[in-house]
């Protein structure tokens, strides 16, 4: 049974290198935007400030119950 294993190990070590290299990805090609300063604002930061925009508002809801509950 260890020899097996041993064997598969060995086996595992040498290829799993190679296996690497098949995932990467080509080197070269055009650019991925032309002008080069291309930053992409709209996807992501514009669903960060949404959530913190529902979040300020909730918390400001909750703070407004609570201060009618205590007066």
């Amino acid at each position: 049974m260890t020899t097996v294993l041993r064997y598969t190990l060995s086996v595992l070590a040498v290829l799993a290198p190679l296996a690497m290299e098949l995932m990467a990805q080509p080197v070269g090609g055009p650019p991925p935007c032309w002008p080069p300063p291309c930053i992409p604002i709209d996807g992501g930061l514009s669903a960060l400030i949404a959530a913190g925009v529902l979040l300020g508002g909730r918390k400001a809801m909750s703070m407004r119950a609570v201060r009618k509950q205590k007066a």
